[in-house]
């Protein structure tokens, strides 16, 4: 019974092993590159919990061998360890019974550990460039590629003079692009992340395992932790700078670019809540006003809202937020 057991969980690895490899193939495309990103980790997570640890080891090692003889081994091994890092957030999102948040940052984690293993091992073997070589490259491409925005524009009659976003484009030098890759690959880590999520939490569904679903957008309230996790990493970034650190302003900047969107993403979900639940405006109506918002001057105000909320909790989403907890000892007092 047991060989029977261990066959049959030998067989539906070597079945999802192959479907990996094909989804990686498919990640040379254009088009398919973002279907095996959302694809290819599930099947990693549905080997671990099908066939075991065991085998999912043993998976990793096929897919790589598979891909290196199908491509080029550089590429296998880019892919193959993207897409088992990013498994084994999913992996944990399966195994442990843990809140949509935690699932998320794990998720997040894996994705940006994957992302930086792909950039260095593709720096260090195919593109032989240092990370400064490799900034100086990005600069030069993103200069080309505004000039070509400009002629575009200009073309059309447009004025493109004083444009605020033109001239930061301009003025972009090799330190700026070291400063900003931390910051750009925490973005991407947190695109990836609720992408993978959302795809995951369907199939995962269908096939009767359970996770914890991510929440609407107005029943999402700004973590006072992350709040003040991202208002320590800023301040980190602060203390290098101080000391010269390399990598000092890259950090602070993440730190204060993720403690926005931390708090920009809780007063949306506030002002969603309301527009949703008081006001009773149609959905077509509410995302209209909320793509407005967020491409307007009021960014700022709403990351200041997100922040409070985290403190205060004005929709008692949570039983320990600062508003209930006061409006509970007052109630007492009566």
């Amino acid at each position: 019974m047991n060989n029977n057991s261990n066959t049959k969980k030998l067989v539906t690895s070597a079945l999802l092993v192959a479907l990996i490899v094909i989804f990686s193939l498919l990640g040379t495309l254009p088009f398919f590159s973002t279907v095996s990103l959302a694809v290819a980790p599930i099947i990693v997570a549905l080997i671990y919990h099908k066939g075991g640890k065991v085998n999912a080891i043993i998976g990793f090692f096929v897919t790589l061998a598979l891909i290196s003889i199908i491509i080029n081994p550089i590429y296998a091994v880019t892919m193959t360890l993207l897409n088992f890092c990013m498994g084994a957030g999913l992996i944990f999102m399966i195994e442990k019974n843990v809140s949509p948040l935690i699932n998320f940052v794990v998720l997040a984690a894996a994705v940006a550990v994957g992302v930086s293993i792909m950039v260095t091992v593709d720096l260090m073997l195919i593109s032989n460039l240092s990370i400064m070589e490799y900034a100086s490259v990005l600069v030069e491409d993103m200069k080309l590629s505004v000039n070509e925005v400009i002629k575009t524009y200009e073309a059309m009659g447009m004025d493109m003079e004083d444009n605020q976003a033109i001239e930061m484009f301009q003025s972009l030098n090799v330190n700026m692009m070291l400063s900003f890759i931390p910051t750009m690959l925490a973005l991407y880590a947190l695109t990836a992340a609720t992408f993978i999520y959302k795809i995951s939490e369907v199939v995962f569904r269908k096939i009767g395992i359970q996770v914890k679903p991510l929440p609407k957008l107005s029943e999402i309230k700004a973590n006072a932790f992350v709040i003040l996790g991202t208002l320590l990493v800023a301040m980190l970034g602060i203390a290098l700078v101080y000391f010269s650190v390399p990598m000092g302003e890259g950090i602070m900047l993440m730190g204060n670019n993720l403690f926005t969107i931390a708090g920009t993403v809780g007063g949306i979900s506030l002002i969603s809540y309301y527009m949703e639940t008081k006001l009773k405006y149609p959905k077509v109506f509410r995302i209209v006003i909320l793509f407005f918002i967020l491409f307007s001057s009021l960014v700022s105000v709403i990351s200041i809202i997100g922040v409070i909320d985290s403190a205060f909790d004005f929709r008692r989403l949570t039983e320990n937020g600062l508003y209930s907890i006061i409006k509970s000892k007052s109630n007492n007092t009566k």
